[in-house]
């Protein structure tokens, strides 16, 4: 048995082979010794031919189960573990293609099918991924044409992205975005032709519904050119004459659109408070009040007298011409006088009526000779000696009331000037002639310390939003670098600087109101104590007024610095003189009437000033109360 078990299996030779030996040997012994052996000999050898049988059944056993194993449970297991591989790899590429990993994911699929050709996931699997990775080729290369400009073919690869897979990410909003770019540009070509040809009532529709399509389309472009077209359509209906005040507020209305882009442009803005004060105007006039028709119209006139080609001059002269009928009817014939002369004044086309009537009032003042009898004749009066009788006394000078405060009014009697004086305390207003000039040397004179070296100045820094308080000084050579001293700049328009009689203040007008988002609008009075230097370098300035809307302006110092008179527009909305103590406390209304008093001045000792050869203060160009005759 042993020896066909070494034939059968020589690979185990070494193990067969002693066991062959050995039995050999003890069959041999046994043949030959058998007759004379005892039992216990006998009994010794069965049982090693026992033991070797049971080793040799132990190694036959042994030998026919690695065979068995070999034959049938290795390969079983072998299958068994390749299966459970191919599914982990499937697994993973599952897993990956969902999470859109497509390159991991074909090759996974790549690896199952070199395991398992015949595997239909993993060849579907792997077609999926391949696929989506030409798609994801195809969509990034469109984006790359899209940003080089390249929209038609941008638009093309897209489209067939969208056919192979429809809703393959956003594929279809760029497509929509492109076609809307395409007509966008050519509303953008088209709108920038009306641009660039000024035909601002094309270009702005076009600008608009760009605008509102798509803010993001050429959006600086865009909006500067619709705020330019709106703009400039403005200006130009602002020049013609006739129009109605429907279109008078279209006009507004588009200024309204231009500050809706830029709310901090202040030019665009004013032409805008014009149109409507204007319109306000015409509102009084058709409700017979003349009077504060005039105020508004009177400003314009100041501000622009080229406005709607004159059409504000003709309506002052027609608010004149109301207001004198309105004072004939009350017996008020000088102050009815004193508007028509007005009226036939300005410059309108026909003032043919306002000299009628004023000569009409002339002659209703002229006296009529009253005839004597017959036998005792007398001589005519003369007309004009007994109307000059009847004429109010002729007003004093402003140097006759000294502490006094000189301001301009609009009250339909007094003077020539349109000047009057009050006390200290808004009593005794009285009007007041100037044949002298000194109201205006009194706010010059304001403008210099008491020992005519240094002089209070405002500069413009050509933005026309910043203008700068600065100190000249005379009393060392004009080109040292201290000659002109910064006093203060906040980044707002400051104006009408006075000092104060003891020469350690300036009060001032500033539109630093400090208003919604950080913007500058109102005019509020300031005051700044030389003492009081920043660590800038800057004097710091003092808030005294605070309002919402209305207009505090044209501060003046006391004899004796300790007050500050200023006109505002507060409360009654007229223009009023008030007074209030250097902290901006003890507030009070002094002129207090149905009249508008404005720009006062307090009258302190005159002495000479130097004459220098620029000798104007510069003065907002977009604030008509800066203006002399501003209200």
């Amino acid at each position: 048995m042993l020896e066909q078990m070494l034939v059968a299996n020589p690979e185990h030779r070494s193990l067969i082979l002693p066991l062959l030996e050995d039995v050999r040997l003890k069959a041999g012994i046994r043949t030959k010794g058998t007759q004379g052996r005892s039992s216990l000999s006998l009994l010794v050898t069965r049982k090693r031919i026992t033991y070797t049988l049971v080793v040799l059944l132990v190694i036959v056993l042994g030998i026919g189960g690695r065979g068995v194993y070999n034959r049938v449970v290795l390969p079983a297991r072998q299958e068994q573990m390749q299966r459970a591989l191919i599914d982990g790899l499937i697994e993973q590429a599952r897993s990956a293609l969902s999470s859109t990993n497509y390159v991991v994911a074909a090759d996974l699929f790549v690896q199952v099918l070199e395991k398992k050709p015949d595997s239909p996931e993993a060849e579907k699997g792997y077609k999926e991924a391949q696929r989506q990775i030409e798609l994801a080729a195809a969509y990034d290369q469109a984006l790359v044409q899209l940003s080089q400009g390249e929209s038609a073919a941008a638009l093309e690869a897209l489209l067939v992205i969208d056919s192979q897979a429809p809703g393959y990410r956003d594929v279809q909003q760029q497509i929509k975005q492109i076609r809307t770019q395409s007509v966008l540009g050519e509303l953008f070509i088209k709108a920038e032709s009306s641009y660039q040809a000024q035909r601002w009532e094309e270009a702005i529709p076009l600008f608009a519904a760009i605008r509102q399509s798509n803010q993001g389309f050429e959006s600086l472009t865009v909006e500067r050119h619709l705020y330019e077209s709106y703009v400039n359509l403005a200006d130009y209906r602002a020049g013609i004459r006739g129009l109605s005040d429907a279109e008078v507020d279209e006009i507004a209305q588009t200024y309204r659109l231009a500050l809706s882009l830029r709310p901090k442009e202040r030019d665009v803005r004013l032409h805008e408070q014009m149109m409507n004060q204007y319109l306000q105007a015409g509102m009084l006039i058709d409700l017979d009040r003349f009077s504060d028709a005039i105020v508004l119209l009177d400003e314009l006139y100041q501000m622009a007298p080229g406005m709607l080609d004159g059409d504000p001059i003709q309506r002052l002269y027609t608010a004149r011409l109301g207001y004198g009928s309105q004072l004939e009817q009350n017996g008020s014939y000088f102050s009815a006088l004193a508007q028509y002369a007005a009226a036939q004044d300005l410059p309108v086309e026909d003032v043919s009526e306002a000299k009628l009537r004023a000569l009409t009032v002339s002659l209703a003042l002229t006296p009529t000779p009253t005839p004597t009898p017959e036998p005792t004749p007398t001589p005519t009066p003369d007309p004009f000696k007994e109307y000059i009788k009847t004429l109010p006394p002729q007003p004093s000078p402003i140097e006759d009331f000294p502490g006094w405060i000189v301001f301009q009014s609009d009250r339909p009697y007094g003077s020539r000037s349109g000047l009057w004086v009050m006390s200290p305390d808004g009593s005794q207003q009285l009007p007041v002639n100037d044949p002298n000039g000194r109201y205006a040397f009194l706010k010059k004179q304001a403008q210099w310390t008491n020992d005519n070296l240094r002089r209070i100045w405002v500069e413009d820094d050509g933005s026309k939003v910043s203008v700068a308080l600065y100190m000249w000084r005379y009393d060392i050579p004009a080109n040292w670098l201290d000659a002109r001293v910064e006093l203060l700049n906040n980044s707002a328009i400051n104006y009408q600087p006075a000092l104060s009689p003891d020469n350690n203040a300036i009060v001032f007008t500033s539109q630093r109101s400090d208003g919604p988002l950080g913007s500058n609008y109102g005019d509020e009075i300031f005051i700044l104590y030389f003492s009081e230097y920043n660590a800038s370098g800057y004097v710091t300035p003092h808030r005294l007024t605070k309002n919402d809307w209305e207009w505090d302006k044209h501060p003046t110092f006391s004899p004796d610095s300790a007050t500050i008179a200023f006109w505002s527009n507060r409360e009654s909305g007229r223009a009023q003189i008030w007074a209030m103590a250097t902290d901006g406390s003890n507030l009070r209304n002094l002129s207090n009437n149905e009249w508008n008093d404005w720009d006062p001045v307090y009258i302190v000792p005159f002495r000479e000033l130097p004459q220098l050869e620029n000798d104007g203060q510069l003065t907002p160009r977009i604030d008509p109360s800066a203006l002399p005759e501003g209200k």
